[in-house]
């Protein structure tokens, strides 16, 4: 891993640094494991926003590319798949170890997922907010079809409408603090009622320096590109969003595209 984060430009290391020290120090939060209401539903969570059934899943094998803290690996495994937890840092790797005792765990950068693995395809390809955190979401988008076979399925969500410009700005302001500085201004900045929501949460979208923001039409050119049929649906639990959750399919030769 470190020869690999060498290759990395100070933006990208900043946006990695970031996600360890979120998953490492600000893991108790909403919509996380540590969470009894999420735990316990999250396998549900996943049957919506992939459309499918229990009897459909079960014993698929999944790839959650950006694992984070486990919180998909687990409902997948919960659903009965077989699962694989990636991600580029130790500190979220760690946490979904101990999180996820059931599924292979391995640090390994997106771009390089197809010789980390040797090749091996999966049945699911999931990756829940990455790929507008990496420095060429398209080149990130065919580095994951690379995991698929003739039958797999791939899920994205992606940031997608226009962030506010007080976000923009906060994002430049953090930049130029510690990562332990820049949780301290947003739980300042919570407590004093300039925002709302959890320092987990907004940690997230505020502390990342790289943050894309992908239209539909232009995810609809990739899924084109490489010949999988497009699908959105927002789930339920998250139905208030107004950013994109996608399902693709390889489509069959001859077949009409949609």
């Amino acid at each position: 891993m470190k020869n690999i984060l060498l290759s990395k430009s100070k933006e990208e290391l900043d946006t990695i640094n970031s996600f360890n020290y979120q998953w490492s120090h600000l893991s108790d939060s909403k919509y996380l494991l540590t969470e009894e209401s999420w735990k316990s539903s999250v396998d549900q969570y996943i049957l919506d926003e992939l459309s499918v059934t229990r009897e459909w899943i079960r014993n698929k094998t999944v790839i959650d590319v950006g694992c984070g803290g486990g919180r998909w690996s687990y409902g997948f495994v919960k659903l009965g798949c077989k699962v694989t937890s990636v991600d580029i840092s130790e500190g979220p790797c760690e946490l979904t170890k101990r999180n996820v005792p059931q599924a292979d765990v391995i640090a390994a950068d997106l771009f390089e997922l197809q010789q980390a693995l040797d090749n091996k395809k999966f049945d699911i390809v999931w990756c829940w907010g990455v790929i507008h955190h990496t420095s060429n979401p398209h080149r990130a988008f065919e580095a994951l079809t690379t995991l698929m076979h003739q039958n797999s399925i791939i899920h994205l969500y992606v940031y997608s409408f226009k962030r506010a410009i007080k976000v923009k700005r906060l994002r430049k302001l953090l930049k130029f603090f510690s990562l332990k500085n820049r949780e301290l201004i947003i739980r300042f900045l919570i407590k004093a009622g300039i925002l709302h929501g959890s320092v987990h949460e907004l940690y997230d979208s505020l502390s990342t320096q790289i943050n894309h923001e992908i239209g539909e039409s232009v995810l609809k050119k990739w899924f084109e590109e490489y010949n999988l049929k497009y699908q959105r649906y927002t789930p339920q639990w998250t139905r208030h969003s107004r950013d994109l959750f996608v399902t693709g399919s390889k489509i069959s030769e001859g077949a009409n595209k949609i």
